[in-house]
């Protein structure tokens, strides 16, 4: 069974989008805002995400090009925003698919299963490992071996790991990273916790000549620093 997150402040449409995916064998969260969004993100897995532009505390294309820093899966834009330059926003910020409204619902029904096909066959293609300088990376058994040698991170440092990487060149934000690893709900966590976080990992990690794994953009966030290859 796929899992779908409808993200709409609109109760009437997101209700009847969620019955008809419910009625042919989807499970179906909803969300109205981009803070209980990131709550289903991380507490389910989500194998698809419709996506409106217009939500309550925020952009949709901007909240589009944040998910896109944990989420591989499809996301379909549902918006009345029709212009050309809107729609190369939508998908320059990491849409799969992007759908104006009004629409019909049989027609996003047939979209949805579309990309749930195609992402199915890419996922099979894909490899789960990859190579960073020294290092391998096992995102399914969750691993990581420097010169073939086992490195053992706790889990947090394996996920602060999984999100740079997977967004290798990109500045991540540290407000990101406390949302995706902590809480999604601002449950306070010291300031100080993702430093010392980081600093195990990078210790852990070693360097690369002469260069760290991680690099530090001050006052903003951090970075994977050295290129990946896929197997």
């Amino acid at each position: 069974m796929y899992n779908i997150l409808i993200i709409e402040d609109n109760t009437e449409l997101q209700n009847e989008v969620k019955e008809l995916l419910t009625s042919v064998g989807y499970q179906v969260f909803c969300a109205q805002s981009r803070s209980s969004a990131l709550c289903y993100f991380k507490f389910n897995k989500i194998d698809l995400c419709l996506l409106d532009v217009q939500l309550p505390d925020c952009n949709g294309f901007e909240f589009c090009l944040e998910i896109r820093t944990f989420f591989t899966n499809p996301i379909i834009m549902l918006t009345v925003c029709n212009e050309e330059e809107d729609i190369i926003t939508g998908l320059k910020n990491g849409a799969d698919d992007y759908i104006t409204k009004p629409f019909s619902i049989r027609i996003l029904l047939m979209r949805v299963e579309a990309q749930l096909r195609r992402n199915e066959l890419q996922t099979q293609k894909d490899t789960q490992i990859v190579f960073s300088g020294d290092l391998s990376i096992n995102f399914d058994t969750r691993k990581i071996y420097l010169n073939e040698e086992e490195i053992k991170l706790r889990s947090i440092e394996f996920d602060l790991c999984e999100i740079l990487l997977k967004n290798n060149g990109r500045i991540i934000k540290r407000e990101l990273l406390f949302e995706r690893i902590w809480d999604c709900k601002n449950k306070f966590i010291e300031e100080n916790t993702l430093n010392v976080h980081i600093s195990r990992l990078r210790k852990s990690l070693k360097t690369y000549r002469g260069s760290g794994y991680i690099e530090t953009v001050k006052n903003y966030g951090y970075r994977w620093n050295v290129d990946i290859i896929r197997n």
